[in-house]
């Protein structure tokens, strides 16, 4: 038999079953369903300031004013003014200048990614404004968030069962499909691997977490590739932008620390004064240096400067470096962010329920929520019988636990969600061939051997 083009098997999908491949957005993680069809639930918008948004808004401001506070240090001030204009050392230079910026714009490349990442391929009308000016840098540097296509499960099943007019869909335990009802969704039917983010008021699919270093969403395949790029960018960047500038700074420092230790004027102003502790001893030193730089008048530009821009970088390295294992220790095991987060919250719920007296009101809504975040998922399978022709469908549940979200092997786990879109088979989001395999058995439906 022929395997149908996905292109055409798409088209035809649609046409027969009235799939919307129109992007869906369903709900949060909660399954709002009592036996009946869960499309006339109210909507449930949760209004107030969300700490991670106001996060989102800052710290891409100090991320910009400490990455051009290091460019005028190292570059400027460094490269230009010590080593080329008194020194004329231009061959030393530029084999250190060179590597540095190119590793720099590449990460500079993969921070835009993520950052103007964006739902929809931004309008071409708006051009003369700042609307426009924006929407071009979307679509000149941002990532597009891929769209729920519900096409995209049928066209993996096609390869591994006898025939095409099988489909695969996450709904609830009683067979209903699962929706959200949460900000702008509207109920709008939620597909395998999407969950909503508050932050961003919409749900994604291949959902990891909203990240404040980029104001945006991570996740896979559309972000989350040139996220860990970034993380991992970090280090090396640092190392090698700062490496001239790590012995000269040490030297400087505690020449700097000698002097704010001994000179009689600082330890009169400062250290023999009571309020130099309301601080702490951090801060004790951090103005004790000021006031030594201010002594020695031909360091003061640069005297505090360096090291705080060197350390500062250093909590920059411990935080991606951080970030990265244990982003890269999930995605191994073929889980995000927000898979982890949630077996988190349900081992919680679960010490929380064993501690409950059994008549106690509150064991209801634990129940609920146990419910919403247990490692187990219901998918409703159709197919069409091959010897009666009888359309038949059939619920099958199945757990993390039994490989629900794994695609196999440690690497084939990072290469589903980390390679190319062009190099792999299907998206880190859709169910792998072994789950497919599982949920068909379980439904009896015949495979290819």
């Amino acid at each position: 038999m022929v395997q149908e083009a996905p292109s055409s098997l798409r088209q035809r999908i649609s046409q027969s079953k009235g799939i919307n491949t129109a992007r869906q957005e369903p709900e949060d993680p909660i399954r709002t369903h009592d036996g009946k069809p869960n499309s006339h639930a109210h909507p449930n918008s949760r209004r107030g300031i969300r700490l991670n948004r106001v996060l989102g808004r800052i710290v891409p401001i100090i991320l910009l004013v400490y990455v051009a506070n290091a460019y005028d240090l190292v570059v400027v001030r460094h490269a230009y003014r010590q080593v080329y204009l008194q020194q004329g050392r231009l061959l030393p230079l530029g084999l250190w200048l060179v590597p540095t910026h190119a590793l720099f714009f590449w990460s500079l490349r993969a921070y835009l990614r993520v950052f103007f990442a964006h739902s929809q391929p931004p309008s071409r009308s708006h051009t003369n404004n700042q609307s426009g000016v924006l929407s071009w840098l979307r679509s000149r540097f941002g990532a597009t968030f891929a769209d729920p296509d519900p096409a995209d499960t049928t066209i993996s099943i096609a390869s591994v069962v006898q025939g095409n007019d099988v489909t695969a869909e996450l709904c609830s335990a009683d067979g209903e499909p699962i929706r959200c009802w949460r900000d702008s969704c509207n109920g709008r039917i939620k597909t395998f691997r999407m969950r909503h983010c508050g932050d961003c008021t919409t749900c994604r699919v291949g959902f990891d977490h909203h990240c404040a270093w980029f104001d945006n969403d991570v996740t896979a395949p559309s972000t989350l590739r040139p996220f860990i790029s970034f993380l991992l960018s970090i280090p090396p960047l640092y190392t090698l932008g700062f490496a001239p500038l790590f012995r000269p700074t040490w030297r400087s420092f505690r020449s700097l620390a000698a002097l704010a230790a001994s000179d009689a004027h600082i330890a009169e102003v400062w250290w023999g004064r009571w309020y130099s502790w309301i601080g702490g001893p951090v801060l004790r030193w951090i103005v004790a240096l000021s006031l030594a730089s201010k002594r020695r008048q031909e360091q003061a530009a640069d005297a505090i400067r360096a090291p705080v821009v060197i350390a500062l970088g250093a909590v920059f390295v411990l935080i991606a470096s951080a970030l990265a294992t244990s982003s890269l220790g999930s995605l191994r095991r073929g889980l995000l962010t927000i898979d982890v987060e949630r077996a988190k919250a349900y081992a919680r719920l679960q010490r929380q329920m064993q501690k409950l007296d059994a008549g106690q009101e509150e064991k209801d809504a634990l129940q609920k929520g146990l419910d919403s975040l247990g490692p187990t998922q219901h998918f409703r399978i159709a197919w069409t019988d091959p010897g009666t022709g009888e359309a038949r469908a059939e619920v099958v549940a199945l757990s993390i636990d039994d490989g629900l979200l794994s695609h196999g092997s440690t690497a084939a786990n990072l290469r589903a969600f980390l390679a190319p879109s062009r190099t792999i088979p299907r998206p880190g989001w859709v169910l792998s061939e072994s789950a497919l395999r599982t949920l068909l058995t379980k439904a009896n439906v015949s495979l290819h051997t």
